[in-house]
């Protein structure tokens, strides 16, 4: 791990002394706090199933558009290399890039008004993304397309990790979990005529950061792709009914925040129980994706799973009521 870090800063700091710090994120790639003239810094080590030199160009493109708009949030920017590129190609065949520091700590939403802000950074990360063009031929893995978002977790690989699970799930999580996909498949096709966008697909507390109690960062573009604009939101909200314990206080603040920036159509709002499912679904694979590149994924697994039947479960219980919401507020 040392050779591969100093090969990187080599990369853009010729002859510099640095200090390299542990980070409390970076579960998919190797990533640290790098610390050089004074400047603190975010190195990255590339995972070689999960990054490539497209998919970090279309990143660098992403992040560019959003510096360049009027935000009340900031995101991390590529650092250039010593020969003007946005990552290195390192001796060991990945890829590593450094990209600068946002400073913040993770924020809370542990009442209705911070539920509220948290909604609006959501609409307002999805409305920024909306006015980013695509000059690339990359639109990164819409998390539709559940059986391309992790190479090692195409429809076989998928297909043989549920068939015998490798660790212990229960027999009514794996039920639930072949039932769905394969409603999900049959119904896939009434989202196609909904609009299409760039979507962060990760906008949760953990790649969020706050800075005098008011989100300041946004972090984390791994994900981003072309995808259902709507999903944004359902995957915010359902971190929201997660956190909160299905409060629906903040839930309905969530909704009022984000609607600050963004509105949407009834078609869009009848398939906010699909992409809840096909949201999950896509999480479940990239877990699958990651124990076949070796990592211990059990608990993460079995907690994603147990929230995708308590979240289904919810939806189906509350349908009326948050379809009522959403109406009230969005459209």
């Amino acid at each position: 791990m040392q050779e591969t870090i100093e090969e990187i800063v080599r990369n853009y700091f010729e002859d510099s002394a640095y200090v390299i710090e542990s980070v409390p994120f970076g579960l998919t790639n190797l990533t640290k706090i790098l610390i050089t003239n004074g400047q603190k810094y975010v190195i990255r080590n590339y995972n070689r199933h999960t990054k490539n030199v497209e998919s970090i160009e279309f990143e660098g493109h992403i992040t560019s558009c959003l510096s360049k708009q009027n935000l009340s949030f900031v995101v991390p920017q590529f650092l250039n290399t010593n020969i003007g590129g946005l990552y290195v190609h390192l001796s060991n065949g990945t890829l590593g890039a450094i990209v600068t520091f946002v400073e913040g700590i993770v924020p809370e939403i542990s009442s209705v008004q911070q539920a509220a802000e948290f909604g609006s950074t959501v609409g307002e990360v999805s409305l920024a993304l909306s006015q980013c063009t695509l000059d690339c031929q990359f639109r990164g893995v819409p998390f539709t397309e559940f059986y391309c978002l992790h190479p090692l977790a195409d429809y076989n690989a998928v297909t043989s990790f549920i068939k015998a699970p490798p660790f212990e799930i229960s027999q009514t999580a794996l039920n639930f979990y072949k039932e769905t996909v394969s409603f999900v498949e049959q119904n896939k096709l009434d989202l196609m005529e909904l609009p299409k966008q760039l979507v962060h697909h990760d906008v949760l507390i953990y790649n969020l950061l706050s800075k005098e109690n008011k989100i300041h960062g946004v972090l984390d573009f791994d994900f981003t792709s072309l995808d259902t604009r709507f999903m944004e939101f359902t995957i915010s909200l359902n971190h929201v009914i997660q956190l909160s314990n299905g409060s629906w206080e903040m839930t309905e603040a969530f909704i009022k925040g984000y609607s600050q920036f963004r509105k949407c159509t009834y078609q869009e709002m009848n398939q906010l129980q699909l992409l809840t499912q096909i949201y999950h679904i896509a999480v479940l694979h990239i877990y699958i994706g990651q124990h076949y590149s070796g990592t211990n994924i059990e608990q993460n697994f079995n907690y994603i799973l147990s929230q995708f039947q308590s979240r289904n479960d919810w939806l189906n219980k509350h349908r009326t009521s948050i379809m009522k919401l959403i109406e009230n507020f969005m459209i």
